[in-house]
């Protein structure tokens, strides 16, 4: 029982480093779905359907993966922003 004892803490304490290495790859492997939300709100701002092509922009942000996609987004949820507040 002695002789288990270290291997099984050994084991015990690798365990969380070991998971967290597999947590970055399923991040990566899920579909990027921001830019269906993009097209989306692109359609509803052609339609002069701002709010919801607001509401398409917030979720493509919320989904964005890397920081050039998000520079486009944060420009056209800005340019929508902007023609909601010149109707009012």
């Amino acid at each position: 029982m002695r002789k288990l004892l270290p291997a099984f803490l050994v084991a015990l304490l690798a365990l969380p480093l070991w998971g967290c290495g597999a947590h970055d790859n399923r991040i990566e492997r899920g579909p990027n779905i921001s830019w269906d939300y993009v097209e989306q709100g692109r359609e509803y701002r052609d339609q002069g359907r701002f709010e919801l092509a607001r509401q398409s922009y917030a979720l493509a942000l919320s989904t964005c993966r890397n920081d050039a996609d998000l520079a486009i987004i944060k420009r056209e949820l800005a340019s929508v922003e902007l023609e909601i507040r010149t109707m009012r």
